[in-house]
């Protein structure tokens, strides 16, 4: 993990996608809780995988390839159910950890228990911009 994770500066990455064509952002939703877990790219090569495995396929910016989410890690996650916005330019995907009654987190980064959190583990203080770990 790198300064960028673990850090309690807010340092956001505005030009992530500059350059990256054919992505659209997709919310990834738990679909037993709603909680908010990531959001991520995809194209339609990793969008049309996601739907024909019924897993969570990607595609990785940073990488540039397609990416099925705990691939490495064994914490994978199941497709349950898919939404497009109204414009379409964006997707929402609803997940559940894989295989069934497995409990896993979804982010690349653990907490100080070694266990893998969601990512959206950080607060952002609104007066000070300062971030706060709410899962440390």
């Amino acid at each position: 993990m790198g300064d960028r994770e673990e850090s309690a500066a807010l340092a956001l990455d505005f030009a992530k996608l500059d350059g990256v064509r054919g992505c659209v952002p997709v919310a990834v939703q738990n679909a037993d809780t709603r909680e908010l877990v990531l959001v991520a790219y995809t194209n339609e090569a990793a969008m049309r995988e996601a739907f024909r495995t019924r897993r969570l396929v990607l595609w990785s910016t940073s990488r540039g390839e397609l990416w099925e989410k705990g691939a490495t890690s064994g914490a994978r996650f199941e497709l349950v159910e898919a939404r497009v916005n109204c414009e379409q330019n964006s997707l929402l995907y609803l997940v559940r950890p894989w295989p069934p009654g497995s409990r896993h987190g979804i982010c690349h980064t653990r907490n100080a228990a070694g266990e893998p959190r969601n990512c959206f583990y950080r607060r952002i203080d609104l007066d000070t911009g300062a971030l706060e770990n709410a899962d440390p």
